[in-house]
Order: C-alpha cells, then sequence, then structure tokens
C-alpha cells in the first residue's frame, strides 16, 4: 500500500509503518509527518481489527509454513518459490484476484460500468469440517484518464477500499494535506456516483466501507450485495447514519452454499484465529506471543463489535489524537522505518522490542524466496540498524551466517530449522 506524495507505505501483515524521509526517526519527525503517520497507522490498526486483513495475515502463515514444509522435505529451497499446496494455491488465487491491483491513477475523466469474471476454487474447510467450492470474482472498472485518449482496465479490490477508509480519515483531520491518486484512494466515491448515489455523505460511505471489509470478498459484497440491490440503496438514500450503523452492524452473511454467520461472531472468530495461529508461527520468540497476546486481549475488548474506523472518522481532532495515543501505549508499534530502513519501535509496557525485529526478517525472507536476489535479505535493514553485517552478506554466504552470533538473519533461520537448508 503506496501513496504518491511524501509519504509512507504500511506491509499489510508485517506490521511496519515506514515514512519516506532520509531523516532519523523520532517523535519530532513524526510530529512533522503527522498526516502520513496517521494514515499508516489507520492501517496497522486495520491489519489487527478486520476480519478481511487477518484472514490475509493467516493466509501469509499458511504460506509460510508451506515454505518451510517444502524446504524440510527437500532440503532446499529452489527460487523462486513455487511449490504451493492445495491449500497455499486457492488462497493465492482468492487474494491475487480479491486484493485488487497495485497501480495508481492520478485524474479520472470517467468511468466506465464495472465487469466481472470469475474461477472456481474447491478445498477442505477445516472450521466447518466440510468441502467447500467458491467463486473467486474479480472486477474490473473501464478508465479514462485525464489527458489521455485511451480507456485503460482497473481492477478493483480490497486495496481500494482499505486505502479509501484511511484516506477519508486522514482527510478530515489534515485538510491541507496534498491531493492523492482518484485511484484507489476515492475509488469508492467513483463507484457510488456510478451507482447515483452522489449524495450519500461520507460518513456512511466510510461505515459502508468498513462493513465491506467483515467479508472475504470485500468488492464483491459491496458491489453484489449491496449496491446491486435497490432495496439497500433506498435504505442508504432515507436513513441516517446512525440507522444505517446499526443495521449494518448487525448483518448475517450468507455464502452461496447456505452458511451464514453473523457479523460479531465472525469477528470473534478471526481473533482467535489470530491469536492460536500467529502464536504458532511465532512461537519461537517469547516477547512476540506477548505483544500478540496483549493485542488479541485489547482489540476484543476496545475495538470489537463497533466499526471503529467508522467511529474514528465520527471523532473531533481531540477525540482522534486521544485515541491514537492510548493504543499507542497500549499495543505499541512494532517497527517504524524512515527510506533508509533505519528503524525505531514504540514499545508497549513489559514488551522488549529486540524481537519485533522477525517481523521485518519474515517479511523479507517471503519476498527473497520469491526473487533470483543474491544478497542477504535484510542486508541494508542490519547495515543501518548496527547489525554485524559485512561483505559477505552481498553474496548471500552460508558462512556468513554460520560465523556469526550477532546477525539477525541468523536467529531466524536458526528458529525455523532452515540454518542448513540450501537457498538456490
Amino acid at each position: 500500500m503506496k501513496l504518491n506524495y511524501t509519504t509512507g507505505f504500511y506491509n499489510i501483515a508485517f506490521y511496519n509503518i515506514n515514512i519516506n524521509t532520509q531523516e532519523g526517526l523520532n517523535r519530532d519527525v513524526i510530529k512533522k509527518n503527522e498526516a502520513t503517520f496517521v494514515h499508516e497507522f489507520i492501517h496497522y490498526l486495520q491489519d489487527l481489527v478486520l476480519p478481511y486483513n487477518i484472514r490475509y495475515n493467516l493466509s501469509n502463515v499458511r504460506w509460510f509454513f508451506n515454505i518451510l514444509e517444502s524446504a524440510h522435505v527437500n532440503g532446499s529451497i529452489n527460487r523462486p518459490f513455487n511449490e504451493w499446496n492445495n491449500e497455499s494455491s486457492i488462497l493465492r488465487t482468492q487474494f491475487f484476484r480479491g486484493f485488487g491491483e497495485c497501480k495508481n491513477i492520478d485524474v479520472v475523466s470517467q468511468i466506465g460500468n464495472v465487469t466481472s469474471n470469475y474461477v472456481i476454487t474447491s478445498g477442505f474447510d477445516g472450521n466447518l469440517n466440510i468441502q467447500r467450492e467458491h467463486r473467486v470474482y474479480q472486477y474490473i472498472l473501464p478508465v479514462l484518464e485525464f489527458g489521455k485518449s485511451t480507456q485503460v482496465s482497473y481492477q478493483l479490490g480490497a486495496r481500494d477500499i482499505l486505502e479509501y477508509i484511511a484516506y477519508k480519515i486522514e482527510k478530515k483531520f489534515f485538510p491541507n494535506r496534498p491531493l492523492a491518486p482518484q485511484l484507489p484512494y476515492e475509488s469508492i466515491d467513483l463507484i457510488f456516483s456510478k451507482y447515483g448515489l452522489s449524495d450519500i455523505s461520507d460518513d456512511i460511505k466510510v461505515c459502508i466501507a468498513e462493513r465491506c471489509l467483515y467479508n472475504d470478498a470485500p468488492m464483491h459484497f459491496l458491489l453484489s450485495a449491496l449496491l446491486d440491490k435497490d432495496e439497500f440503496k433506498e435504505f442508504i438514500k432515507n436513513s441516517s447514519y446512525e440507522e444505517v450503523y446499526n443495521y449494518l452492524l448487525h448483518t448475517t452473511t450468507v455464502t452461496r452454499d447456505g452458511q451464514s454467520e453473523e457479523l460479531i461472531a465472525k469477528t470473534k472468530r478471526r481473533l482467535k484465529q489470530f491469536a492460536y495461529e500467529l502464536q504458532m508461527q511465532y512461537s519461537g520468540f517469547a516477547e512476540i506471543v506477548k505483544w500478540i497476546l496483549r493485542v488479541n486481549s485489547f482489540v476484543e475488548d476496545k475495538l470489537s463489535e463497533r466499526f471503529i474506523f467508522s467511529d474514528i472518522y465520527k471523532m473531533d481532532s481531540d477525540e482522534m489524537y486521544k485515541f491514537v495515543n492510548e493504543v499507542i501505549d497500549y499495543i505499541g508499534i512494532p517497527l517504524i522505518m524512515n527510506a533508509r530502513e533505519k528503524y525505531i519501535s514504540i514499545r508497549p509496557k513489559g514488551i522488549q522490542v529486540s524481537e519485533f525485529i522477525q517481523f521485518y526478517v519474515l517479511q523479507r525472507f517471503i519476498g527473497f524466496v520469491h526473487s533470483k536476489q543474491t544478497e542477504c535479505p535484510i542486508y541494508n535493514f542490519c547495515k543501518e540498524n548496527g547489525g554485524a553485517c559485512n561483505e559477505n552478506c552481498i553474496l548471500n554466504k552460508q558462512m556468513t551466517i554460520n560465523g556469526n552470533e550477532s546477525c539477525y538473519y541468523r536467529k531466524f533461520m536458526e528458529t525455523y530449522g532452515l540454518i542448513n537448508i540450501k537457498i538456490d
């Protein structure tokens, strides 16, 4: 998720905020880049609260254990890695078709009618103990960019909804910030206009957008289950924000194969999965496990059974700052990095920060096994943060890892039994 102004980005599922500055990070530098920080903080919170994000996070757990299993069976990892089992293949298909296109369009002159296509996947659902079949939709928006004569296709997805919410909140509290590209940051406004709903207030649109992220296919839910229904369109045209909020909060989703689940029940189920599976993934890191349990408890007690991002949008500035500070004080932020990958960590009480580095090591490792990169995946990070790196790290030589007790990467490789695995 990247923005194209002085900006930053947040790495979904790995809990690190990046602020695009060369300055060393401290509270003064964060204050100077406050609009960017708040935007990326919203993405951080989305990762901890929203069922869609939690599902993607859990998918990363499955993909990583798929890589580990393959490595231990074969004694090696061939790059770019592509030995996916059936579950991982299905999850990858669902993600790439549902997340959306990672490109920006600055100014839109015109959009056409959204079209869709789907593929069918099938697999065993361990939660329900049944075999299930899913239609995995992809939504395409024809777009004419300002100043261009040729229409292009833009893939809509969850990214548009996630960015829309963060941008709306940022823009409300920092109205003088530079304009962001219309796609993905104003995708939802454009879609509402296309459906004849341009007069719907922003707070209602933010609430609807947030509700969609409680579904595993957010864009499909928005377009098919909501905006394609005349009854729903009439309801939001003639209802107050409070009425829409309460209606959506107590909705039940029914799948094509007849499985139904209330929104609040689904959130509780995903939060339990989040705690259990992330503890399993990071079981070798005691401080990370403590943090996961702390986050899970906080979200269940303070942020569930409500639309938290809609609530933030309705706050005034004092309430918003108070809320952000309370969240940071209690659960912290594992990593905040600048453009050089120099990091700081905002540590919650009782949690040691040193292990938080492993979130970023895992992110870089997954990227590494999908590439043909030669240097150590965290070479730049290590160099910027006083790690024990040397010229051998540029070639990612195994001798460097084996002979270096202070290597950040060594701890990761040892924990997951990869220290003697050949990586081609």
